[in-house]
């Protein structure tokens, strides 16, 4: 096919509305019987390393194989020719050069990006033959609209995997409460997403030791390297340092020749023929939970696009040491507070169960419900975390009382709180306030929910009819108040009591069995 015939062909695939992968497709062909190559390749260079859309599947080129030769076509300006020998690549020169080549490669001119280049994989006894050059400068133009396509919709699929493993974060935080196993896997989605060869996740206490070191990476083999890692964690570093105390990310693209990492670095990443490395600052709220490091062997530019998915997985990795560390605290203290209390129950018997467990009900008093309001006050503030409080008051109370009596009044009081205790997560707290009130205590809870939970507990009493084998049948229901913890309005805690009361006594006078959400000095209806 005549080389005009083939270009004519070339700029009607780079502009006819067909898919860019069917486009790209049709057009390799014809580059490689214009060239006599074996095999043709669009190669791009991505934030997660060089890519490539070829007649086969493996282009036998490395990374670091590709990097070499973008190098070397841009101090050229002209297309090169090169070998590869024991898996590296050797010999550049001019294409046209009169020598065996095995492979020849020109950079296609793209606005976007100095990384995108076509590469021929052939066997050329003389170098190119200046026709086919011709050929392939004027194919560069066309090649580059087929790539600006196909890019495009690379990047909308690479967008969605982006977003598919922020959801695998989310589920992978969602099965296990266990640290080094949801940063170990942390790791391995953020190895993933990026392509970059490797992260590793350290976790420092107050003075910037490492506790924890989480590994992994997207190289096969690095199993046998991470215990070696993970000892490494104990050795000072200056550069995790810097970050920890900037709170600042700090990002080296040539980690080899760059003066602010330590000589012993920059010869480790020598020899390990690693070029960049990053080192993100795990950041919650004022307190800085350790480091996210990344590792390539390939260079990285840092565009402000990969820094911002980088510190966006860092953010989710401090999320994740916070959640966990709150579950583990959260539970550690459930565990101490139920040793202190078989304990103190051991020593005073039942004194100290009456001190703090409701006698006719069986659940905690006003005294206990008053200790675990500001013990759950204490752990909102520290972990920025809500909490609320519903109020419910049993209506009716009196009249039940006065016509059924009062061992019937109490028979109540009972259901209503064994009804209440099996409306509770395994973390919230119900107690008979005094009366016929009842406080429950949502930790981690916000307003809405709390109102929900206030409305389903309400719904449920009120269907729910009691049975009396004396008096019969009795509908039971409450009126229900409602509010969370404030720091800018409430004074203290006694002010998140006043106010769930406040609202409570609101749905009282308002006709009974409603909810009522207190919002500042104001209560509206749930």
């Amino acid at each position: 096919m005549p080389s005009v015939k083939r270009l004519t062909d070339l700029s009607a695939l780079a502009n006819v509305a067909i898919p860019p992968d069917e486009a790209v497709e049709r057009a390799l062909p014809l580059l490689r019987e214009a060239l006599g190559a074996e095999d043709m390749f669009l190669v791009y260079g991505g934030e997660a390393g060089f890519r490539c859309y070829g007649t086969c599947t493996s282009l036998d080129l490395s990374d670091i194989a590709l990097w070499l030769v973008n190098r070397d076509l841009a101090s050229r300006g002209e297309p090169c020719a090169f070998d590869l020998r024991d898996c590296r690549v050797v010999e550049f020169r001019s294409a046209t050069a009169r020598r065996p080549c095995r492979f020849v490669a020109a950079l296609i001119p793209t606005p976007v990006s100095a990384g995108d280049m076509v590469v021929a994989r052939g066997h050329w006894s003389h170098g190119l033959r200046a026709s086919s050059r011709g050929f392939l400068m004027a194919a560069l133009p066309s090649l580059a609209l087929l790539l600006d396509r196909r890019l495009h919709a690379s990047r909308a699929e690479e967008r969605r995997q982006r977003l598919s493993a922020l959801a695998n974060i989310t589920r992978v935080l969602s099965e296990s409460e266990d640290l080094e196993t949801v940063l170990t896997s942390l790791a391995g989605t953020i190895a993933a997403v990026t392509g970059i060869d490797y992260i590793s996740i350290d976790i420092v206490d107050s003075d910037g030791t490492v506790t924890l070191r989480a590994v992994n990476s997207t190289r096969p083999g690095v199993e046998q390297l991470r215990d070696r890692w993970k000892r490494g964690a104990s050795k000072p570093d200056p550069v995790r340092a810097a970050v920890l105390a900037s709170r600042r990310p700090m990002l080296f693209p040539d980690a080899q020749n760059d003066d602010r990492v330590p000589e012993s670095g920059r010869n480790y990443f020598v020899r390990t023929l690693l070029r960049s490395t990053g080192v993100f600052p795990l950041l919650a709220k004022d307190e800085v939970l350790g480091v996210l490091s990344i590792a390539s062997h390939r260079p990285l530019d840092f565009t402000a696009s990969l820094v911002e998915l980088l510190e966006g997985l860092a953010a989710q990795a401090a999320t994740a040491v916070q959640g966990i560390r709150l579950y583990q605290e959260l539970a550690k203290s459930r565990e101490e507070l139920q040793r202190l209390n078989e304990q103190l129950q051991e020593s005073m018997g039942i004194e100290h169960h009456l001190a703090r467990t409701d006698a006719l009900t069986g659940i905690p008093n006003r005294r206990f419900i008053d200790e675990t309001i500001e013990a759950e006050y204490a752990r909102a503030r520290r972990y920025g975390q809500a909490l609320s409080v519903v109020m419910a008051d049993l209506d009716n109370l009196k009249e039940i009382n006065d016509a059924y009596g009062h061992a019937t009044g109490d028979e109540m009081l009972r259901f209503l709180a064994t009804l209440g205790r099996e409306s509770c997560r395994e973390v919230d707290v119900v107690g008979r306030y005094g009366g016929d009130e009842f406080v429950f205590v949502l930790p981690a809870t916000g307003l809405e929910e709390a109102t929900a939970f206030a409305e389903r507990f309400r719904q449920r009493l009120a269907a729910s009819p009691v049975r009396d084998h004396a008096v019969g049948t009795i509908q039971l229901t409450v009126s229900v108040g409602v509010t969370q913890w404030d720091a800018k309005t409430m004074q203290g805690l006694a002010c998140l009591i006043r106010r769930a009361d406040r609202a409570m006594y609101e749905a009282k006078t308002t006709g009974r069995n409603r909810t009522m959400v207190a919002i500042g000095n104001t209560a509206r209806a749930a």
